[in-house]
């Protein structure tokens, strides 16, 4: 019996799991870092490249459309630079923007108790 086959498998699996744990990087190739939130989107024009790309300029942070909600509603992964303010600013940001009716985020909600 061929004992190196499995010390390979146990390896080749080792290997992968490695790589698996390794922080994730953006489409740039540099390590992620910083907040990522997803958020709900209100917005009246239907987001377009040219517009997902602006609306990132002004707040700051990497917008990346997850998908349309319903007509006006979009959710969105919010990605910025530092900790966790850094997300609340770039939120605070988009909501200014008159093109944005609504920024909230993408949270289960709860049933209230009496």
């Amino acid at each position: 019996m061929n004992v190196s086959l499995p010390r390979s498998l146990l390896l080749i699996l080792g290997c992968s799991a490695a790589a698996c744990a390794q922080p994730r990087e953006d489409r740039s190739g540099a390590p992620a870092a910083g907040c990522s939130v997803r958020v709900i989107v209100a917005l009246q024009p239907a987001p377009d490249e040219a517009l997902v790309a602006d609306l990132a300029r002004v707040s700051g942070a990497r917008l990346d459309l997850v998908r349309a909600m319903a007509a006006n509603l979009h959710l969105f992964t919010l990605t910025a630079a530092g900790p966790e303010p850094a997300c609340t600013t770039a939120i605070e940001r988009l909501r200014r923007d008159p093109r944005v009716t609504s920024v909230d985020l993408d949270q289960r909600r709860q049933i209230q108790s009496p």
